[in-house]
């Protein structure tokens, strides 16, 4: 019973990240920086641009860009998750189905960047940023350790496995004083960004 509750802040904290990240994702999306500087955000010169911004064949050669990116990368998806396309890759592709689908996700994500002209998503990185992510192993290893480790009971081929992952992701992990000196030169800036007012708080 212990272990099971346990597991109660565990989902609890893994709800309030999911719910946090949606709240922040609505924010981000809010239509409100677009009407930067305008006296009435819902007025009447904010119609008029709508009005103008349609009638613009730029804008709206852009609009269908976005519109066909969007549906390339919800259509992979959806289509790829179907009980018919599982059974067939699962058939064709056995235990490699689930990779296939990652790939195909990753190969509509470079479809994306071509055609915004971003080139390869690491290459947008500073090399302070890639020399790190060559030191540093994904955080989904954190999980991974977890998996391994926090059981009630470990046999000995679970022990050896959990070992033997566990010194593999140590000795992957190669963190320096320049990586620790850029993370916390990020951490500062994050923290910065987050303490300045909205401008909401500004206007109060």
């Amino acid at each position: 019973m212990a272990p099971a509750l346990l597991l109660v802040p565990a989902a609890l904290a893994s709800f309030l990240l999911a719910f946090g990240t949606g709240v922040e994702f609505v924010r981000f999306a809010s239509l409100r920086p677009l009407f930067a500087g305008s006296p009435e955000a819902g007025g009447p010169d904010a119609h008029q641009g709508w009005l103008a911004a349609l009638k613009d064949r730029s804008v709206l050669a852009s609009l269908a860009w976005d519109l066909g990116l969007l549906l390339l990368f919800v259509g992979q998806h959806s289509l790829m998750a179907t009980e018919t396309v599982k059974v067939w890759t699962s058939r064709c592709f056995g235990v490699l189905q689930r990779s296939l689908y990652v790939a195909c996700t990753a190969l509509a994500l470079q479809v994306y960047y071509h055609v915004l002209g971003l080139g390869e998503p690491l290459a947008l990185k500073s090399p302070r940023a890639l020399r790190l992510f060559s030191h540093l192993r994904h955080p989904v290893c954190v999980e991974l350790l977890t998996v391994l480790w926090v059981v009630p009971t470990l046999g000995t081929d679970r022990l050896l496995l959990a070992l033997l992952l566990t010194l593999y992701l140590g000795l992957a992990h190669r963190l320096d004083q320049q990586d620790l000196r850029y993370l916390r030169a990020q951490l500062q800036r994050k923290l910065q960004l987050l303490s300045r007012p909205q401008d909401g708080d500004k206007a109060e």
